[in-house]
């Protein structure tokens, strides 16, 4: 396999435009498809040898083990990549993508569920103090609601990405590294200030993250992304909630803008999403229930 591991190392150091994430995603998935031809094909020995038939086979193995449509839509996308480097010398010894017109898996666009008001008014409730816990964690819960934003993406803040004059984040630590601004409102702008003022007696004060660690006291003490998810299991459980993970604030905003009027476009645009695709499916959950709204609103039946 001396020959495609080869190939797949020099593939991989060309990708240097292409994020990190996205890398570690590609990586794996060639790594997965010369597993499997380790265990399926073992004839199989160098690039010049693969077939349209063994990319069709690894697809049907991934559909077997229960991969999602969109996980087999990634891993042909990167085999497609990597095979289309390979095909592109012609010292491969491969006359032709073996993987390029194969057809990509079709996402199903899957509902997603949403937090409900009540629920969230009992979180906010649940930090309703002055402590820097709770004056930190009403920040982030209201950012979280405001923005849409990732846990990483929150974590990832720094003190100067703040505008609260002009009620505005920017986002420098995305997926994909494409920066953002994003409104905020003034209920998060004044719950910035308020945990300002109570981070301003934190040991790291002089820190440049914006949202810091009760505990930590050495380093720069930002918060991590898995911190903001222990925080909301913690609240969560202190109320008797289920569990929340931070990922459905970014659900219930995208379905809350599209509710009041927001345009797919700007909603799109506010998340950092490359696609239309994304935009459905976070706003699946409640598009009965937009248009069900929408019908009320024009009370045809009324008109006539």
């Amino acid at each position: 396999m001396d020959d495609l591991a080869d190939w797949r190392d020099e593939w991989h150091d060309t990708l240097l435009d292409v994020a990190e994430e996205t890398r570690t995603v590609y990586l794996r998935s060639v790594n997965q498809f010369l597993a499997w031809l380790t265990d399926e094909a073992p004839e199989v020995q160098a690039a010049k040898q693969i077939t349209r038939q063994h990319v069709h086979r690894w697809l049907g193995s991934l559909a077997e083990a229960g991969r999602s449509e969109s996980t087999r839509r990634v891993r042909l996308i990167a085999l497609r990549l990597w095979l289309g480097y390979i095909a592109a010398d012609p010292n491969s010894g491969l006359p032709a993508n073996p993987a390029e017109g194969v057809d990509l898996p079709t996402v199903k666009v899957q509902p997603t569920p949403v937090i409900h008001d009540a629920d969230l008014a009992a979180l906010l409730r649940s930090a309703d103090g002055a402590s820097f816990i709770d004056r930190r964690d009403t920040a982030i819960l209201r950012v979280l609601l405001d923005t849409g934003c990732r846990r990483a993406e929150l974590a990832g803040i720094d003190l100067g990405d703040l505008d609260l004059r002009a009620h505005e984040i920017t986002l420098r630590r995305t997926k994909g590294g494409r920066g953002r601004i994003v409104p905020v409102g003034p209920k998060t702008a004044i719950a910035l200030r308020k945990y300002l003022r109570a981070r301003a007696r934190h040991p790291l004060a002089e820190s440049s993250a914006l949202f810091l660690s009760a505990k930590a006291r050495s380093g720069d003490g930002r918060i991590t992304g898995g911190a903001v998810a222990e925080m909301l299991s913690r609240r969560c459980e202190a109320i008797g909630l289920p569990a929340i993970n931070p990922h459905r604030f970014r659900h219930t905003w995208a379905s809350d803008l599209l509710a009041h009027g927001a345009n797919e476009g700007d909603v799109e645009k506010l998340a950092g999403w490359r696609s239309p695709l994304m935009v459905r499916r976070y706003s699946a959950s409640t598009a009965e229930a937009r248009a069900r709204d929408a019908a009320r609103r024009l009370a045809r039946g009324d008109r006539v």
